[in-house]
């Protein structure tokens, strides 16, 4: 049985939440560790939202509970109007997450039946501890780079092969089906961009930018392209001459998907050929090849679409490099 990061955190931060106080003497101590499991959250930016929503909720919680409980006494409709009016309160205040623990205080102040200095001073210390105990247990979290990294190699050796096969499909006419395949490289994204998301929400303090993050967008947009240039692909039913420049082109693009390979001089030599093609190439004379050649066009067109979103993509690295360095030397 494999038990991961985030369940040992749990585990730790309700026992030490619970230790604590229990050492103390406070009453009601159990609720110090549901407190700190609460507040184990994915991400560290999560972890502090639901800490902040935890605490405001249960000093609400507390305020219209000891108000409405010595105005109207301590019964069930006492009770019932207090969630009648607190849930509503809670949910336009944005509170949610501190619902359950202000609900469990509020038990608390109905079973004691009075409310006094002493109770609220334990309610406030169960509510410290139990959200210091998890935030400072969730700042641990396990590095993402080398899944994300693994993913990013997924996804280009996956993009390599679409342009491999899909040069050989415009030479040769025949098709290879690529869905199982695109729904894996679709698989892929989706993943890496979870992981980029989670990275970015535990950088406390930092600048909200993720170039890993970037990278699976950009990836996301030329997958979408891809699925095009397929599609245009399985068109070509007919070998004519002009689509042998068009394979090796589709080969040397497929040499250089890996994220830091620059587009400018594949978009230079793109443009020449498909201004070639429009000027220099005789027209077809039967209406399969203009179809081919149409096919052709529209996948060189559509490559153009991809080298382009790469290009911006290699302009916001440096531009990324460019400032982390100027920050160092700031910092030096």
């Amino acid at each position: 049985m494999k038990i991961g990061s985030r369940t040992l955190k749990t585990a730790v931060a309700a026992g030490i939440a619970m230790l604590i106080a229990e050492t103390i003497h406070l009453d009601y101590y159990v609720f110090a560790a549901i407190i700190a499991i609460l507040s184990i959250q994915e991400t560290r930016k999560k972890s502090f939202r639901a800490s902040y929503e935890r605490v405001m909720a249960s000093l609400l919680a507390i305020g219209m509970g000891a108000l409405m409980f010595t105005l109207l006494g301590y019964s069930p409709a006492t009770l019932t109007l207090y969630f009648v009016m607190f849930i509503p309160l809670v949910q336009q205040l944005k509170l949610q997450d501190g619902m359950i623990t202000s609900v469990v205080i509020l038990t608390h102040l109905y079973t004691e039946g009075r409310f006094s200095i002493n109770l609220f001073i334990n309610e406030l210390l169960l509510i410290a501890i139990g959200v210091g105990v998890g935030l400072v247990v969730n700042m641990y979290m396990p590095t993402l780079d080398k899944e994300i990294e693994r993913i990013k190699d997924n996804i280009d050796r996956a993009l390599a092969v679409y342009f491999y096969d899909i040069a050989a499909c415009v030479e040769t006419g025949i098709y290879n089906d690529h869905a199982m395949m695109l729904l894996k490289t679709r698989d892929y994204l989706k993943q890496g961009k979870d992981l980029a998301l989670r990275r970015m929400g535990n950088s406390i303090g930092k600048r909200n930018e993720d170039m890993d993050y970037l990278y699976f967008r950009m990836r996301e947009r030329q997958y979408d392209i891809l699925k095009r240039i397929v599609d245009n692909a399985r068109e070509i039913t007919l070998v004519v001459d002009e689509a042998k420049p068009v394979a090796t082109f589709l080969r040397l693009v497929g040499d250089n998907v890996n994220e830091r390979a620059d587009a400018s001089a594949f978009l230079r030599e793109l443009e020449a050929t498909i201004e070639h093609y429009r000027k220099n190439v005789p027209l077809p004379t039967s209406r399969e090849e203009f179809e081919v050649r149409s096919s052709l066009l529209n996948i060189l067109s559509d490559v153009k679409s991809y080298l382009i979103l790469k290009e911006r993509y290699i302009l916001l690295l440096k531009e990324h490099g460019h400032a982390r360095q100027h920050r160092a030397e700031q910092k030096d």
